[in-house]
């Protein structure tokens, strides 16, 4: 018996934090729901011992078994869980799967270690509650995904960016050849907002055109 599939399925990747959905957060799955889209949360504690393989092997678990369900599967990383996004699609290697940056830091910059910008500061690893992971996450990202990224593999990838950003630099949100879409927001919350709330209907055109 043939089995017939869903259209498209969408992975919310959170940022930093424990994983547990916050207000804000519940608002956008709210939103979400409102029109009858179901997000699935991937829970990445960014704080636990767990290296930033262990995150993208169970964000790759997720979304094989989405791929079950659905025709494609459409990864949304939003802040830190951009770099994540990226990196589980860059392993899962399929023509069903597509990724989200939303506002997102995927390469370090060129800021020195004791600037409030750099790489080593926004991790956090100059403090006790630190992520690891998130670090290398990016230099990974930076590093050996998006050097191997194909042009077919490039036009799976959206990237959505704001016109400021005080925790992640806008430089760093970016892949060249990859469709880039700027919101009218200002700052990373109002970057967080207009990506996955105003842009909703924008990744799902997007989505549905490939």
């Amino acid at each position: 018996m043939q089995k017939y599939l869903l259209d498209t399925g969408y992975i919310y990747i959170n940022g930093l934090g424990s994983g547990k959905l916050r207000l804000i957060e519940r608002i956008v799955f709210w939103w979400w729901g409102r029109a009858g889209v179901e997000l699935t949360q991937a829970h990445i504690n960014w704080y636990d011992s767990d290296g930033f393989e262990t995150k993208v092997d169970k964000l790759k678990e997720i979304a094989k078994y989405q791929l079950q369900q659905y025709e494609k599967v459409v990864l949304i990383g939003s802040s830190a869980g951009g770099s994540l996004a990226l990196n589980a699609f860059y392993e899962l290697s399929d023509e069903r799967i597509f990724a989200v940056n939303a506002h997102g830091r995927i390469n370090k910059g060129k800021y020195p270690k004791k600037h409030r910008m750099s790489l080593f500061r926004r991790a956090h690893l100059d403090k006790k509650r630190k992520s690891q992971a998130f670090f290398d996450s990016v230099v990974n990202v930076e590093g050996i995904v998006i050097p191997s990224l194909s042009k077919t593999e490039k036009t799976r990838i959206l990237v959505l960016t704001q016109i400021t950003d005080l925790v992640v630099p806008l430089e760093t949100m970016k892949i060249e050849g990859v469709k880039t879409h700027k919101s009218l927001a200002f700052g990373h919350l109002g970057g967080f907002f207009a990506h996955l709330i105003a842009c909703r209907k924008m990744i799902q055109r997007w989505s549905d055109s490939l």
